[in-house]
């Protein structure tokens, strides 16, 4: 379910203070039940949404023939000619990693790369902390950001939320994502929080 994008901008997350520049494109409410405890925590359930990532490009969905179409279109199109090298539209830097400050760097642990089929696409990760992570990719149609956060509904009660940031790459990058937004809306988004919910499921139940 898409949620109020001014909720999600009004939390004190890192990403909205280094990716200021970017567009907040939509918002994910991913309605898991956790009790934030050690083993129902941010980091197990980061683990287990990198693993459906990877997995949900080779299940035999609609979801997964768009991922498919997706790197063929590459192929033909100069889309994915200079991947994570070209620097963020309108700057210099080439990763928002290097917004960080030394304390917030050091603080980060380890995130898993987010690796899309075999185009050679790569969500890197930028940082991943107690309560949120972001991944970032780059090519030459869009500078992306996916941001996933840790929150807190009720006293014990936790779930999670799927952020994505542009920024386009002049009018080409626009019309590209003004092309894919219906797609990713209400095919590959869905299909995501539909398989995350379901393994996070199964993880709860191995834990009995």
């Amino acid at each position: 379910m898409r949620i109020d994008k001014k909720i999600h901008s009004s939390h004190p997350w890192k990403v909205n203070k280094i990716a200021e520049d970017f567009i907040l494109w939509d918002v994910w409410d991913i309605p898991i039940s956790a009790d934030n405890s050690k083993t129902q925590n941010f980091q197990a359930f980061y683990r287990i949404a990198m693993e459906t990532f990877g997995k949900i490009q080779k299940n035999k969905s609609l979801a997964n023939f768009l991922f498919a179409l997706r790197n063929w279109l590459g192929k033909i199109f100069p889309l994915d000619k200079n991947i994570n090298t070209l620097p963020v539209p309108g700057c210099l830097e080439t990763s928002v990693r290097s917004r960080l400050k030394s304390k917030d760097l050091g603080k980060s642990k380890k995130g898993n790369a987010i690796k899309l089929n075999s185009s050679g696409l790569e969500f890197r990760p930028v940082y991943l902390y107690k309560d949120e992570s972001l991944h970032e990719l780059s090519n030459d149609t869009v500078h992306a950001l996916i941001h996933v956060g840790w929150i807190k509904k009720m006293d014990t009660a936790y779930n999670a939320t799927l952020a994505i940031y542009v920024k386009p790459r002049g009018l080409y990058g626009k019309i590209y994502l003004k092309l894919i937004e219906p797609f990713r809306r209400y095919i590959v988004y869905p299909a995501m929080m539909k398989a995350i919910m379901a393994r996070w499921g199964k993880y709860l139940l191995s834990l009995n």
